[in-house]
């Protein structure tokens, strides 16, 4: 039997394997937690922020051509659109998942529109929190570039690009230095501190008397003669005595007085829950319950946002996108935070329904929710070992707020007792006859004998925390209340008058800057911080602990920008810049019609301005008594990149000499103590001898304008919430000085220093 002839079975070739889709995000924190999240079939790659943009070099607008921005790839950065494009081409689809607000969306439309030559599948996601669950859910409804975001993104550069572009050189041109520079809302920002300085320098003190007083009745206890009352009324009328003739016979009046408890009055107060935070509100309450500058507040939530490693769990996003002025909460947040309050409290502190909170402000966006935990049944305890101190300590912040937030009302009971008094009546006197003469001859009549005078005392009692056993407000302890009884006949056992005047305004901080700025409609929750760090930059501002100053600088500038160009810095026409932005991305406005609108005006009054404003170097360039010792020529303070340097007057004739300005005189040899940097960057204060003579000396906290009281000395002060400590650097006296931060100068560590 023949053999049947086999036809040899051909090998199949194998498939090719699928090409991953590929993610960009902007921070390359992210790509680890979101590459685990997405598994192989993603590949997470990071933009590192902006890649595309309009030149640094030139405005970049053809504004002839209907405010065309010429857009180019940053300096640096074509290396990475490079890799990008390369991993692009080689997926089968590209997700933008840029940051939720319109600075993202505008990334997302730049790598769109560069990525498009090499793969034309380019879709949008969007994610509020970096978790699981809100990743895939993104992934899975990708989505189309909101160009209505990114209009409004578009509108708001090339604004401020016409407007910074356009008066900063001249500016420059008038201080004769590059530093200076004017914008749309740093300007608006530096007008607002400006104008509380006129303010507090216009300010006249105008002189008031208080007057509190201790009572006893039949059968007192000693707590009760020590209980103060408040003079709150005279004759009807709220207390109102401005000099000493007038206090000495309202005291004597008061002496001569009967008194008795008129009225003893308990009521109920509720205290509602805080909303949850917006960014402004963090940076403010991180300013003043933790001590951050809004930028260090900024730089903590963003990794807090971008993920923190958790063990076993991996690397997880703990709050959500933090740049955000919206106060609404999303059914997943709400569902969290009431399953934790109904486990962790009793049913008295889980209110019937959700908390819900409005916007309150007109030109909020609403684009993102509250600032928020992830995951409620994240503790801060439970995720304290993983965190740095500043990460918990933010963290736990954002966390109380939140569940407090949803959590019913506090009570409160509040005791008010009133003690009146009446002028003591003599034989044949009616009480209602009887006067007082004050000052300058005018006569009082004290009225009904029972209630000329009127002394108030209020006490509240904690009956019930609700949102405050997670969420404390920082209440006074609770007063003690007399046992005086209603109608009981008191004996007034001292009278202490006091002598008061008014005070200025205080200066803004950081946190009542922004909250002034957010209350004006200036900027947006992203432009906050680096409003403040430009102007700090620049050398408009100063730092008295907490409070900030306009320098003489900053208030030149501010002075020339309101005579000059008084709409740029007006907080109502900033504001309603604001608005017609917010339009934009409402799909309400045309953005190119916005600019044609504002333009013309403003490049004539730039023009005209640059004309007009006389000469200003002279505060940038202060002659020194002091020759150059390489050159011979002057010495000159001068105005650079990191501030106040001494420089010699012939630069431009090729003398590079400088030095830093001595901030005092170092305790070990007698040299100068001056500001430098370590290696890492860091600023720190030592002696301008190092690399002559070898002299150690260093100090970490800012040099003090006084010496010590005690040697003489160079101080180092240190800014501490409640005020500033001084501190001796003579390692033979160490003197320390406590005070309140008013009581200081201003800080002078040679930059912004006039």
């Amino acid at each position: 039997m023949s053999e049947e002839k086999k036809t040899p079975v051909k090998k199949k070739k194998p498939a090719k394997a699928a090409k991953p889709a590929l993610v960009i995000v902007e921070s390359p924190a992210k790509t680890k937690s979101i590459g685990k999240f997405l598994g192989s079939k993603y590949r997470v790659e990071s933009s590192k922020g902006h890649l595309i943009d309009l030149p640094r070099s030139s405005m970049g607008i053809n504004i002839q051509n209907n405010f065309e921005p010429l857009y180019i790839t940053i300096r640096g950065k074509g290396k990475t659109l490079g890799e990008l494009r390369k991993a692009a081409k080689n997926s089968s689809q590209v997700l933008l998942a840029t940051d939720p607000d319109r600075e993202g969306e505008a990334i997302s439309w730049h790598l769109g529109r560069a990525l498009s030559e090499v793969n034309p599948k380019i879709s949008r996601i969007e994610f509020n929190e970096i978790t699981k669950d809100a990743v895939l859910k993104a992934v899975e409804h990708p989505r189309d570039i909101d160009m209505l975001r990114v209009d409004s993104q578009q509108a708001r550069r090339v604004l401020d690009r016409l407007v910074g572009y356009e008066i900063s050189p001249v500016l420059q041109k008038k201080f004769g230095s590059r530093r200076f520079s004017a914008g749309r809302v740093q300007s608006a920002a530096l007008k607002i501190l400006c104008d509380r300085e006129i303010e507090i320098e216009s300010f006249i003190a105008e002189e008031f008397w208080e007057f509190d007083a201790h009572f006893s009745g039949t059968n007192s206890k000693p707590k009760d003669k020590e209980t103060l009352f408040r003079l709150a009324q005279v004759d009807g009328k709220k207390v109102a005595v401005t000099n000493k003739a007038d206090a000495d016979a309202l005291a004597a009046r008061a002496e001569a007085a009967e008194f008795k408890l008129a009225s003893r009055k308990t009521s109920e107060r509720r205290i509602k829950p805080l909303a949850p935070y917006i960014t402004s509100r963090l940076q403010q309450d991180a300013s003043t319950r933790l001590g951050f500058r809004a930028q260090k507040t900024m730089s903590i939530a963003q990794s807090l946002y971008e993920g923190v490693e958790l063990g076993k769990e991996g690397s997880q996003g703990l709050i959500t996108y933090m740049r955000t002025d919206s106060t609404r909460i999303s059914a997943t947040g709400l569902e969290q935070a009431r399953t934790y309050i109904g486990q962790a409290f009793d049913a008295a502190y889980l209110p019937e329904a959700p908390v819900q909170y409005s916007k309150k402000a007109e030109n909020t966006q609403d684009a993102h929710e509250a600032i928020r935990p992830t995951d409620v049944s994240r503790t801060p305890e439970s995720v304290e070992k993983y965190l740095d101190r500043d990460q918990y300590r933010l963290y736990a912040l954002i966390w109380r707020r939140f569940v407090a937030s949803q959590m019913t009302s506090g009570v409160d009971e509040l005791v008010t007792l009133e003690v009146h008094g009446g002028t003591k009546s003599t034989p044949g006197t009616r009480p209602s006859e009887a006067t007082t003469e004050l000052h300058g001859g005018t006569k009082s009549a004290p009225g009904n004998s029972d209630d000329s005078l009127v002394f108030r005392y209020s006490s509240s009692r904690q009956v019930f925390p609700g949102f405050r056993a997670i969420y404390p407000l920082g209440e006074e302890k609770v007063g003690y209340v007399p046992t005086f009884a209603e109608g009981e006949a008191l004996k007034l056992v001292d009278l202490i008058k006091q002598q008061k005047f008014t005070q200025p305004p205080p200066r803004y901080t950081e946190a009542s800057l922004i909250k002034a700025m957010e209350e004006s409609g200036i900027g947006r929750p992203a432009t906050y911080v680096p409003t403040i760090g430009t102007l700090d930059k620049r050398a408009y501002i100063e730092r008295k602990g907490r409070q900030l100053i306009p320098t003489k600088l900053g208030r030149v500038v501010n002075d020339i920008m309101a005579a000059h160009f008084p709409e740029i810095v007006d907080l109502k026409f900033t504001a309603n810049m604001e608005e017609k932005l917010d339009s934009i991305a409402a799909g309400e406005n045309d953005w190119r019609h916005m600019l044609g609108d504002f333009y013309p005006n403003f490049h004539t009054t730039v023009e005209r301005a640059g004309d007009e404003i006389a000469d200003q170097t002279h505060l940038v360039r202060i002659p020194l008594d002091r020759d150059c010792p390489k050159c011979g020529n002057k010495l000159m303070q001068k105005l650079g990149k990191n501030g106040y340097f001494i420089g010699c007057s012939n630069f431009q004739g090729g003398c590079r000499f400088s030095e830093s300005i001595p901030l005092g005189t170092c305790p070990v040899c007698g040299g100068s103590v001056v500001k430098k940097k370590g290696k890492k960057g860091r600023g720190f204060f030592g002696c301008a001898n190092y690399a002559t003579t070898g002299c150690e000396f260093t100090m970490l906290e800012t040099p003090a304008k006084r010496t010590c009281p005690k040697c003489d000395s160079i101080m180092g002060q240190k800014v501490r919430k409640t005020g500033i400590t001084l501190t001796c650097q003579n390692p033979e006296c160490k003197h320390v000085i406590e005070e309140t931060a008013e009581d200081m100068p201003a800080d002078n560590t040679g930059e912004g220093a006039t």
